[in-house]
């Protein structure tokens, strides 16, 4: 697997993410396809945009659903989907030279900015749930549908599932929110079911880089872990997402006798680092993390230590029949991109981003059907019976059948298990959580 350097999206790159749905692709249609004779006297542009990390040390994420998200815009252009109406499509990259990577008040800045242009209706984005708490309120206020490919922290639609988060303090205005891929409550009972019933690990040490995505994971996996009758030793370390050096952690890791190392965090905030520098420590027990570490920057950091790691992401649709037409359009549209970003595979969240793009669309059409072919003269009315559309959706695409509960949330609740082997991730097992909570191995 190509081991891309920080940042490794050219200028040239980011720029393509904006110009490119203007062009043709020689992959087929997707699943929005098909305006017919019921939008052929619709007349206007409606601008749909996404706010993801692009540059920086998410490089190696973003990126991907973004181009997913620009491949469904393309191809309903190309298929006429709104009949006489025609998508624009607008990048929004959400890092900061300051953060090296995705940056809350960036996001803030950039949803300001789409919300308040008239001819925006939807947003894909964003990736990451400390950005998400700086967007949600301005998204609410401004009627303005944000679908996440990649958010897990529960505390975003779900009252009292994180005491840092004050969910119905977020929505200021309207429940414009929703995310296509399943909560932390869910990953974190897969992880601790992982750490005690697969790894039977008796006893962890825990990391977070104290975001809002890191430590609410980390809290979560530390509450199950628990009850699953896992002991945690020493204090957990919740470090600055600057944090290079973890020797002095991991030290005490080893003396405690850590039969596991639990990173809660992304690869920009040093997941990758953790597992790089745990055999220095003398320890060469598992390594375990969820979504944020399960990039090819954690390969690159980790080095020659990576094989053997254990992380739950996106579940793995590369096999899936219903996701077989999107890669290979996704190969087709994006052959003169350099690697990794020209294969669709090399990142969970590309067809998320596709599928997300494609139940915004999906939306904006039935809106615009309800409205006898007519772009409403009012933004707000306009915005209002996208998100309308959007809690009532019922949608097959590369993931799979989505649809929403009333928080906005997927009611898939599974998360692929994967490790790396040979210096690439490869997939495990694919495992999710019943109504109960249990925890059970799916395939």
């Amino acid at each position: 697997m190509y081991k891309p350097k920080a940042g490794a999206l050219s200028v040239a790159g980011i720029a393509s993410l904006a110009v490119l749905s203007a062009c043709g692709t020689t992959g087929g249609g997707g699943p929005t396809s098909g305006g017919g004779g019921a939008l052929g006297s619709c007349r206007g542009t409606i601008t749909v945009a996404t706010d993801l990390p692009l540059t920086g040390g998410d490089a190696t994420d973003g990126p991907f659903p973004a181009y997913g998200a620009q491949l469904a815009v393309t191809q309903a252009n190309d298929h006429h989907t709104l009949g006489g109406c025609r998508l624009k499509y607008v990048s929004k990259d959400d890092s900061s030279v300051a953060q090296n990577g995705h940056d809350p008040a960036q996001g803030a800045a950039n949803i300001t900015a789409l919300a308040a242009d008239s001819s925006v209706i939807g947003v894909v984005g964003p990736f990451n749930s400390s950005v998400a708490l700086t967007e949600i309120p301005i998204a609410s206020q401004n009627h303005l549908p944000l679908i996440s490919p990649a958010n897990t922290n529960p505390g975003l639609t779900q009252p009292g599932t994180n005491p840092a988060i004050d969910t119905n303090a977020l929505y200021k205005g309207v429940h414009s929110y929703f995310r296509v891929i399943a909560t932390d409550t869910d990953q974190a009972e897969i992880l601790a079911y992982v750490a005690t019933k697969e790894l039977s690990a008796t006893k962890a040490f825990l990391f977070d880089d104290q975001q809002t995505y890191g430590k609410g994971l980390r809290l979560l996996f530390q509450k199950f872990y628990t009850q699953d009758g896992g002991t945690v030793v020493g204090s957990p370390a919740s470090l600055p997402s600057s944090t290079k050096t973890f020797s002095t952690q991991l030290g005490e890791a080893s003396t405690d006798g850590a039969k596991l190392v639990f990173f809660g965090g992304t690869t920009g905030n040093g997941c990758g680092l953790v597992r790089g520098q745990m055999a220095a420590a003398g320890l060469t027990v598992p390594f375990l993390g969820g979504d944020g570490c399960e990039d090819t920057k954690f390969l690159t950091d980790a080095g020659a230590n990576a094989n053997g790691a254990e992380a739950t992401s996106a579940p793995d649709v590369t096999k899936l029949a219903s996701a077989a037409t999107f890669y290979s359009d996704y190969a087709a549209a994006y052959s003169n991109l350099t690697a990794p970003y020209n294969d669709g595979k090399k990142e969970p969240y590309t067809a998320y981003g596709y599928d997300a793009m494609n139940i915004l669309i999906k939306a904006i059409k039935a809106a615009l059907i309800n409205n006898h072919a007519k772009v409403p003269a009012d933004i707000m009315t306009f915005r209002d019976d996208v998100i309308t559309q959007l809690h009532s959706v019922s949608y097959d695409g590369a993931i799979g059948h989505t649809t929403f509960d009333t928080n906005g949330d997927t009611t898939n609740t599974g998360f692929t298990l994967y490790q790396v082997q040979s210096g690439a991730w490869a997939t495990k097992e694919t495992l999710a959580v019943d109504t109960s909570g249990n925890v059970s191995v799916k395939s």
